[in-house]
């Protein structure tokens, strides 16, 4: 009997092991922020080293939003503002030239110049519109995108 307890507990802390070291984001939290942003559009902030920053606009496009949106649960990207279309964030930018395929699991995972490392200012924050998949959210996006695209 010890020894069935004794290789449950080796199981438990082998698959506790993997549920931590696995983690798609690597630690690394994601929100979206700034002027008329919602649970699902918004400036992009992602929170490393204990310290929320934004990321820059080089080469942001519909893939890396997607990433985005698919990361907070929001559906697909309707659209990738730039030029801080959402009011420019302060202090730490973290990420520029994010080069995403549109499958990654996070946006931490798709390539970028590391983080920290940018010629960018908070002009350049990037943000993201997505779909939303509940009814409500989906009409506010659209709403949202409408008077983005007027700007």
């Amino acid at each position: 009997m010890m020894s069935g307890r004794h290789r449950n507990l080796h199981f438990l802390s082998f698959v506790s092991f993997l549920l931590t070291s696995s983690s798609p984001a690597g630690g690394v939290e994601i929100r979206l922020a700034g002027r008329g942003s919602t649970r699902c559009s918004g400036r992009v902030e992602i929170y490393h080293n204990k310290t929320w920053g934004t990321v820059c606009d080089d080469g942001w496009n519909l893939n890396n939003a997607d990433v985005v949106c698919r990361e907070l649960g929001c559906g697909t990207a309707l659209s990738a503002p730039q030029s801080a279309q959402f009011g420019q964030g302060t202090g730490q930018i973290w990420l520029d030239d994010v080069n995403c395929s549109g499958s990654e699991g996070s946006l931490s995972e798709c390539q970028h110049g590391g983080f920290g490392t940018h010629d960018c200012g908070h002009n350049e924050d990037a943000g993201v519109v997505c779909s939303d998949v509940r009814l409500a959210g989906f009409t506010h996006a659209l709403e949202e995108l409408e008077s983005i695209t007027m700007m």
